[in-house]
């Protein structure tokens, strides 16, 4: 239940977070507005229009009133892009200038896997840009990348290099450096022969560092030097790792960021070539979602960020199913979607080197809202003079309208089409809402009830309420310990809780609510106890007032405790009078009586 620092020490702990202003850190990724004392934003962590992720700079504490996300720095961080608590103090770390002591040893279980996979992956990163400045091969490599218009700057802001093409270039190396075969298979960067051996995964290939979203790299993109040979895909990715989730990552994020907050805007390409070419271009705020489908993660990582994002995929790829798929997952997340509509047979790398920046910009500018991109590209392949091609453009069309954002977009839509179709509007109309109701009924008819993981915390309100004036007080704290007896807690989370505020209080002037949740890893308890911190009802009573609720909150759990031992008593009473145990009986009858002559939860 309880989670300590996890191999960094508490003081390096406690200096990351006096460091690490909140509003600061959350302001990176969200946009946050002044609300009373609070600031308050879109949550990052669920769809929502309407403001209810709150930050309260005081308690150094965020709450969302929506769906419940809450915790201290290391638990934004952590919940934002699914990190340990140690990963999560790195990067904060890293952020405040805080220098946390690491191991050098590369041995497995030494450390954290995913620490040595970073550490081991930036070793692959020296090795590769060595080999692209250094080497006689890696100069057909740079002369590739310099006539493609690709400036020395951006190829050192994007740390580019070259893999050579040697099945062992990188493992002697590592090697010699301390490095463990199995830990490079681990990292994605060799693979393990047939029979015997290991061998470099990236060979003869230009090679792209990707970074996760806290500036570590967590894998590789590969594009061959030479083209039509055996030596495999075009472009290679890493494998997936315990750092690297392709689905997760969006290539250029970390340079990219700073630049989309600022116009809160995105432009998310296919690769990361196009990426480089769009950067050097002026274009910053552009990522690649290194594939042409969104996922959830991602689309989550770009709503932090931006209010439109503008798709700008090869124009050969918009029309997969899998492509769509994305883009209305990353509009689901209350993104405006957009796509550019490129030249056929074009990608965003060519036409900038060929058009020129000025023109490709032209083209995100104008690009087309993803409901009226995806009606065209349905038109295009079919003949509406024909009857049953009319009546297969009606499925489809039927399907596309259903994931509108909001009625009034699917009402647009539907008159557009109508008149195209050349039918009556209420006629289709009347056919979506039939789509509407059947697809309702299977959503409720394939619903099944799951259990949920972790048993809902049974807190009662005056528990709750102990819990706010404890982390506020240090004199209610103590109130609290010299009257509430543990036993009045029935839940044994609550318990914890209420535990760690006397462990701290007992030896600091105060039990600060951002500081206990660092010892807990379940989020209910997390969210537990910012909720009640945070609680406006609760907040700036007088001392009295306080006192006295604090009172009254102990005499009623001790009422409620008093009554159920009671009742425990008189059923053992029962069972010893059958027995005819009389030392029991009377010892029994002396604590029944001591209960009956206490008023309050005083012992």
């Amino acid at each position: 239940m309880l989670v300590m620092s996890q191999g960094i020490p508490e003081n390096i702990v406690d200096e990351i977070r006096q460091r690490t202003d909140l509003v600061e850190l959350v302001g990176d990724y969200l946009k946050l507005e002044r609300r009373g004392k609070n600031m308050v934003g879109l949550c990052p962590f669920h769809s929502e229009k309407t403001p209810s992720f709150t930050v309260s700079p005081e308690k150094q504490l965020f709450h969302c009133f929506g769906c419940g996300a809450s915790g201290n720095v290391f638990s934004f961080v952590m919940q934002l892009d699914n990190l340990s608590f140690p990963e999560a103090a790195r990067l904060l770390a890293g952020r405040a200038g805080v220098r946390i002591p690491e191991h050098k040893s590369y041995s497995p279980g030494a450390d954290d896997l995913k620490e040595n996979i970073y550490r081991v992956n930036n070793l692959a990163a020296r090795f590769y840009v060595y080999c692209l400045k250094n080497t006689d091969s890696g100069k057909n490599a740079l002369e590739y990348l310099q006539k493609r218009g690709i400036e020395q700057e951006i190829i050192e802001q994007f740390n580019l290099g070259y893999a050579p093409n040697d099945w062992v270039g990188f493992l002697k190396l590592a090697q010699k450096k301390g490095v463990s075969p199995e830990l490079m298979v681990k990292a994605g960067l060799v693979s393990p022969g047939r029979e015997k051996g290991y061998y470099d995964r990236f060979r003869n290939r230009i090679i792209f560092p990707i970074y996760d979203i806290s500036g570590k790299i967590a894998g590789f993109g590969g594009r061959l030097l030479s083209e039509g040979g055996k030596e495999g895909p075009k472009y290679l990715n890493s494998p997936e790792t315990p750092v690297f989730d392709k689905g997760s990552i969006l290539f250029g994020l970390n340079l990219a960021r700073e630049a989309i907050r600022r116009e809160k805007k995105a432009v998310v390409m296919e690769g990361y070539t196009d990426v480089v070419t769009a950067y050097q271009a002026g274009i910053k705020n552009a990522v690649a979602s290194l594939g042409t489908s969104l996922t959830k993660t991602q689309a989550r990582h770009l709503k932090s960020q931006a209010d439109v994002v503008v798709t700008a995929y090869d124009s050969d790829a918009a029309g997969e199913a899998a492509t769509w798929r994305g883009l209305t997952i990353l509009q689901s997340t209350g993104c405006i979607v957009r796509v550019a509509d490129l030249p056929e047979g074009s990608d965003p790398d060519d036409y900038i080197r060929k058009k020129g920046a000025g023109s490709f910009i032209e083209i995100i500018n104008n690009a087309r809202p993803l409901m009226d991109y995806r009606l065209s590209q349905l038109k295009k392949r079919f003949d509406l003079s024909s009857d049953k091609e009319r009546m297969d453009y009606t499925e489809e069309l039927m399907n596309i309208l259903l994931t509108a954002v909001n009625h009034i977009e699917q009402d647009y839509y539907l008159k557009i089409s109508a008149e195209e179709l050349g039918v009556d509007e209420d006629a289709l109309r009347s056919e979506l809402k039939k789509r509407r109701r059947r697809g309702t009924r299977y959503h409720e008819a394939g619903k099944t009830e799951l259990p949920e993981k972790n048993q809902k915390i049974n807190i009662r309100p005056a528990e709750k309420i102990l819990i706010s004036l404890m982390l506020q007080s240090k004199e209610i704290a103590e109130q609290g310990r010299s009257h509430l007896q543990l036993d009045f807690i029935e839940d044994l989370r609550v318990r914890e809780i209420i535990e760690a505020i006397f462990e701290h209080t007992s030896s600091e002037t105060l039990a600060g609510a951002d500081k206990l949740l660092d010892r807990f890893e379940d989020p209910q308890v997390t969210n537990l106890i910012t909720e009640a911190v945070t609680d406006p009802s609760l907040q700036e009573l007088q001392p009295q007032t306080a006192k006295r609720m604090t009172e009254d909150c102990i005499n009623q759990l001790y009422q409620v405790w008093a009554k159920r031992k009671q009742r425990e008593l008189q059923k053992k009473l029962k069972e010893l009078e059958l027995q005819g145990s009389d030392e029991q009986i009377e010892e029994l009858l002396r604590e029944h009586q001591h209960l009956l002559g206490r008023k309050d939860g005083s012992s």
